[in-house]
C-alpha cells in the first residue's frame, strides 16, 4: 500500500508539471506574433513612459498627491487578487476521483503553495515601488513608518496579507453554497483594505494586533458553511475560463484554436437585440449583436471601459486623459475584433441569408459599440476636466478615437480572410 501511494503521489506531481509545461508550450509560440504586430513596441513605450513618470514623482512628491488613496488601493488590489492555476480538466472527475485524497495533498497542495508565494511576492514588489513615495511624501510626515526596521515590518505585513489572501481564495472555493461564497469574499476584501490601511497609517503596536484580528475573522466565518474537500467543478470551470481568456487575447493578433464559449443572460443589456428591426437584411446584425452581448467579449470590454472611465474621472491632467483615452479605445477595439472570429453552428449556413453580409454585419455591430464607448469616455473626460480644456488637443484626440472605432476597426473586421468558413 505504501509503494502504491508513493507511485500515485509521484504520478500526480508529474501530471501537474506536465500539464503546466503543455499549457506554456501551447501559448508561448503565439507571442512572437503578438510582438510582431507592434503590441510589444506599444508596451515598451508605455513602460518607459511610466518609468520616467515614476522617477520624476519620487524625486519630488507633490504635497497634494493622493498618496494615501493610491497606496491603499494599489496594495489592496495586489493583495485580494487570488488566482489558482490547477490545469484541471473535465475528465479528471472520472479518472482522478478515486485518488481525491492524494490529489489534494500532491496536486492541489503545491498549487495552493505556489499561489500563496505569488501573492507574497506580488505584494512585496508593489510595496517596493510604493515605499519611496510613502517615505518621501509630505502628506504622510509623522504618519509613515520611515525607520528601516519599521519599513521592513510593514513590507512583511503587507506581503503576508497578500499570501494569506491567496489561501483565503482557496477556502472560498471550497464553500458549497454560492450564497455564502460571495458575502465572505466581500468580507475578505473589506478586511484586507482595513488591514492595509492600518499597516500604512497607524502605529505598528496597534496595527499588528488589528491585522491578526482581520485574519481571524474570515477563518471563523468559513466554519459556518458546509464545504467541499475538493471543489472539482469550480476548479475546472476556472481553468477553462483562464484558457478562454488567453485564447481571446492571442486571437487579437493571430488565429488560434477556438475554446468553448460560455454564455451569459445579461437581461439588463440583451434587450437591445430584441429592439432591432426584424428584416432579412438585419439577420446577421441580430445574430452578432446577441452573440456579443451574451459572450465573454462584452464582459471584458465593458469592464475595461468602466476602469478607463474611473481613471479619466480621477485624473486632472489633460495629457494623462489623452493617453488613457487612446489606450482605452485601442485595447477596446482589439477586444471587439473578436467578432470576426465568431463561428456559428454549421446549420447557420442553411439559413436564407446572404453569407457575404456576415462580416459587414459584424463590423457594423463593432462600430456602434466602439463609437458609443468613444463618446461615453469623451463625455466622462470633459465632465471631470474641471474647466481645463485645450480645444485643439481635445478635438484631435476625439477625432482620432472616432476614426479608429468608426472606420479603421470596422474596416479591419469587414475585410475577408482566406480561412473564413
Amino acid at each position: 500500500m505504501g509503494d502504491r501511494m508513493k507511485e500515485q503521489a509521484e504520478f500526480l506531481r508529474s501530471l501537474r508539471a506536465n500539464r503546466a509545461s503543455s499549457f506554456r508550450g501551447e501559448i508561448v509560440p503565439y507571442f512572437r506574433y503578438v510582438f510582431q504586430s507592434g503590441f510589444g513596441l506599444f508596451l515598451s513605450a508605455c513602460f518607459f513612459a511610466a518609468l520616467i513618470w515614476y522617477v520624476d514623482l519620487i524625486k519630488a512628491v507633490p504635497a497634494d498627491w493622493p498618496v494615501r488613496t493610491v497606496g491603499i488601493v494599489t496594495l489592496s488590489t495586489a493583495a485580494v487578487i487570488s488566482p489558482l492555476r490547477t490545469y484541471m480538466r473535465s475528465a479528471d472527475t472520472v479518472f482522478l476521483l478515486p485518488m481525491e485524497t492524494q490529489l489534494l495533498r500532491h496536486y492541489i497542495g503545491p498549487a495552493i503553495g505556489k499561489a500563496n508565494a505569488s501573492g507574497f511576492v506580488r505584494c512585496l514588489l508593489v510595496f517596493a515601488l510604493y515605499a519611496p513615495i510613502y517615505v518621501r511624501s509630505e502628506a504622510l510626515a509623522g504618519v509613515a513608518h520611515e525607520q528601516p526596521m519599521e519599513l521592513a515590518i510593514v513590507a512583511l505585513l503587507v506581503s503576508l496579507i497578500g499570501g494569506l489572501n491567496a489561501y483565503g481564495g482557496w477556502r472560498e472555493r471550497q464553500l458549497a453554497s454560492a450564497s455564502w461564497r460571495l458575502p465572505l469574499r466581500a468580507v475578505r476584501w473589506g478586511l484586507t483594505v482595513l488591514a492595509i490601511t492600518a499597516v500604512l497609517l497607524k502605529p505598528l503596536v496597534w496595527a499588528i494586533p488589528f491585522v491578526l484580528l482581520c485574519m481571524a475573522i474570515p477563518s471563523l466565518l468559513w466554519r459556518l458553511s458546509s464545504q467541499h474537500a475538493l471543489p472539482w467543478e469550480r476548479l475546472i470551470a476556472e481553468e477553462e475560463a483562464v484558457r478562454r481568456r488567453w485564447m481571446a487575447f492571442l486571437g487579437w493578433f493571430v488565429d488560434v484554436p477556438t475554446e468553448s464559449v460560455k454564455t451569459y443572460r445579461r437581461k439588463w443589456i440583451t434587450w437591445i437585440a430584441d429592439r432591432m428591426a426584424w428584416r432579412q437584411s438585419r439577420a446577421w446584425h441580430y445574430l452578432y449583436t446577441l452573440t456579443l452581448l451574451r459572450g465573454e467579449t462584452f464582459g471584458a470590454f465593458f469592464r475595461w471601459i468602466i476602469v478607463a472611465a474611473f481613471v479619466l474621472a480621477a485624473s486632472d491632467n489633460p495629457t494623462v486623459d489623452a493617453v488613457v483615452y487612446a489606450i482605452a479605445l485601442l485595447v477596446g477595439g482589439m477586444q471587439l475584433s473578436e467578432l470576426k472570429r465568431v463561428r456559428f453552428v454549421e446549420t447557420a449556413d442553411a439559413l436564407p441569408i446572404p453569407a457575404e453580409e456576415r462580416l459587414p454585419a459584424a463590423a457594423s455591430v463593432a462600430r456602434m459599440l466602439g463609437l458609443t464607448a468613444a463618446v461615453a469616455l469623451a463625455c466622462v473626460a470633459a465632465a471631470t476636466a474641471g474647466g481645463d480644456f485645450s480645444p485643439t488637443v481635445d478635438a484631435t484626440v476625439l477625432a482620432v478615437g472616432l476614426l479608429w472605432t468608426g472606420w479603421l476597426l470596422p474596416r479591419r473586421i469587414a475585410k475577408p480572410t482566406e480561412d473564413l468558413d
